[in-house]
C-alpha cells in the first residue's frame, strides 16, 4: 500500500465544450510527479493521482482503494490552475467530511501566487505552500507530520537537476511522459506568467538522455514521446550534439517535443535538435501583425522577429520537424491586425502542421491582475468577469468582443489544421495513449464544424 497520496485537481468540465475527445485529454502534472519522486527517493512510497473529468468522489475512491485511509503522512493537493480551484474545494471537503483526521497541504504556484492565506481558508486546508516547492517538500510532509497548525511555509526555488520516476503515477501507461529541462522565462512578454521568473539553466544532455532512456525501458511507455517541459526552450547546437551522443550511446530513439520563442531557438541549430529526435515545436509566434506584436511586448523589431519566424519554421520543416503555431489576439485588435496575421500565416502554410488561437485571458486574483487589466483597456480591451475564481475573459477591442475573438479564434485554427493534424499533435503529447484515431473519428461524428477548432 502506498504511504503518500498526491492527488493533482481535476476539473468539472472542459474548455472545449465538453466535446467527448476533450475528455481523452491526459495533461501530466510533472511538477506533482516530481514531488513524489523527491519523496520516493527518501523512503516514503508515493502515489501520484490525476483528478483529470472524474469527479472528486470518484478521485477519493481511487484513493481509497489504495490505503489512503490508513496513511499518517499528509495529502499533497495540487492545483494546475484556476479550473481546477473548485474542484480541490469539493474534494477537500469530501476528505474532510470521511477522513477528518488527515492534514491537506495545497501547492499550485500559477494559482496560489501571494493568496496563500486566501485559499487555505477557502478549501479548508491545513496548509497552502506558495512557489516551487523542489526538495523543501521533504521538510514540509515531515514538519506537518508533527505540527498540523503550520499556516505558512517559506517559498523555495531549486535548480538541482533530478529525475522524475513514474513507477509513482496512476494509470502511467495512459500518460505521454515529461522531462522537465529548465524552469522560467523572464522576457517580459506582457501576457505571460512568466515574465518575471528568470530562465533556469538547461538541465545537461546526459542526464536527458538518462531519463529518455528509462522511459524506453519502461513496457509502460513502448514507443512513447515525451515533451521536454520548459517555458522557452533554448539549446545551442553543442547541447543538441551531445543530446545526440548520449542518445546513440544509450540506443534511444525517442522523438521529443519543445515550446519555445520565435527569437530564442535559432535556426542553425535544428539541423542538430532534428537528429537527436526533436519532432515537434510549439512555437510562441502570438501574431504576425507588427503594431499586436509591439503591443504585448513580444519584441521591439517585429519586422526582424517575423523574419526569424519565416526563417525558423522552413528550417524546422525542412528538418522533418511538425512546428504548432500559437497565436494571440491581443487588447487593440483588428479585422486588418487580424488579417495580417493570417495573411502571414498563409504564406507559411506548407511548413506549419497546426495553429493554436485564442484571445488574451487574464489569470489571477483582482489585487494580481489590476495593473495588467488597465494595461489592456488603455489598448482598447474591456475585461469580462467570469464565475471561475481567477479567470477574467477580454474583449479585445470595440469591434471585437469576446464571443467574436473565439469565433474568429476557431475559424484561423481551421484555415490552418484538418482534423489528422489535430489528432497528430494532441496525441504526441496530451490525448490518452490508448486513444486511436479511429475512436477520434468517431467521436467526432454528430460535431458541427463551429463546433471544433479543426477543419472536419
Amino acid at each position: 500500500m502506498y504511504d503518500t497520496f498526491c492527488i493533482s485537481a481535476g476539473q468539472f468540465q472542459s474548455k472545449k465544450k465538453n466535446a467527448v475527445f476533450s475528455h481523452k485529454h491526459r495533461y501530466l502534472n510533472y511538477g506533482l510527479l516530481g514531488i513524489a519522486s523527491t519523496l520516493g527517493r527518501s523512503g516514503y512510497n508515493p502515489i501520484v493521482i490525476h483528478g483529470l473529468f472524474d469527479t472528486p468522489s470518484t478521485t477519493l475512491n481511487i484513493c481509497e482503494q489504495y490505503g489512503i485511509r490508513d496513511t499518517r503522512n499528509p495529502i499533497l493537493l495540487s492545483i494546475p490552475s484556476f479550473f481546477a480551484l473548485e474542484w480541490a474545494r469539493t474534494l477537500s471537503s469530501l476528505i474532510r467530511e470521511y477522513y477528518p483526521d488527515k492534514t491537506i497541504i495545497v501547492g499550485g504556484r500559477w494559482v496560489i501566487g501571494n493568496q496563500d492565506q486566501w485559499i487555505k481558508s477557502y478549501l479548508g486546508v491545513d496548509l497552502v505552500v506558495p512557489g516551487l516547492v523542489g526538495a523543501n517538500i521533504l521538510d514540509i510532509v515531515s514538519t506537518m507530520n508533527t505540527y498540523a497548525t503550520q499556516t505558512s511555509a517559506t517559498q523555495f526555488r531549486s535548480n538541482n537537476f533530478t529525475t522524475t520516476e513514474y513507477r509513482h503515477l496512476h494509470e502511467k501507461d495512459l500518460f505521454q511522459p515529461s522531462i522537465e529541462v529548465s524552469t522560467g522565462c523572464g522576457m517580459g512578454c506582457s501576457f505571460c506568467e512568466e515574465k518575471d521568473i528568470k530562465l533556469s539553466k538547461l538541465k545537461p544532455a546526459a542526464i536527458v538522455a538518462e531519463e529518455m532512456l528509462a522511459i524506453n525501458n519502461s513496457s509502460d511507455f513502448v514507443e512513447a514521446t515525451p515533451y521536454l517541459e520548459s517555458s522557452m526552450f533554448i539549446a545551442t547546437s553543442e547541447w543538441a550534439e551531445q543530446l545526440y551522443l548520449e542518445r546513440q550511446e544509450r540506443g534511444v530513439s525517442c522523438k521529443w517535443r519543445i515550446e519555445t520563442r520565435v527569437d530564442k531557438l535559432k535556426a542553425r541549430n535544428i539541423p542538430a535538435l532534428a537528429k537527436a529526435g526533436l519532432k515537434v515545436v510549439d512555437l510562441g509566434l502570438e501574431s504576425g501583425s507588427l503594431k499586436q506584436l509591439v503591443r504585448m511586448n513580444k519584441t521591439n523589431n517585429p519586422k526582424s522577429y517575423l523574419t526569424t519566424a519565416r526563417e525558423l519554421i522552413q528550417t524546422a520543416y525542412d528538418n522533418g520537424i511538425w512546428v504548432k503555431v500559437n497565436v494571440l489576439l491581443y487588447a487593440g485588435e483588428t479585422s486588418a491586425s487580424i488579417n495580417e496575421t493570417v495573411d502571414w500565416l498563409s504564406s507559411m502554410q506548407k511548413a506549419i502542421k497546426g495553429v493554436s488561437a485564442g484571445p488574451v485571458i487574464v489569470y489571477g486574483f483582482s489585487s494580481d491582475t489590476e495593473v495588467f487589466i488597465k494595461e489592456l483597456e488603455s489598448l482598447g480591451a474591456t475585461a469580462i468577469k467570469t464565475d471561475v475564481i481567477g479567470v477574467t475573459n477580454v474583449s479585445p477591442s470595440s469591434t471585437i468582443d469576446y464571443e467574436a475573438s473565439i469565433k474568429i479564434s476557431k475559424n484561423i485554427c481551421r484555415e490552418f489544421m484538418d482534423s489528422r493534424d489535430y489528432y497528430d499533435l494532441k496525441s504526441f503529447s496530451y490525448f490518452s495513449r490508448e486513444y486511436t484515431y479511429q475512436e477520434f473519428q468517431r467521436d467526432l461524428e454528430g460535431l458541427a464544424q463551429e463546433d471544433v477548432s479543426f477543419k472536419l
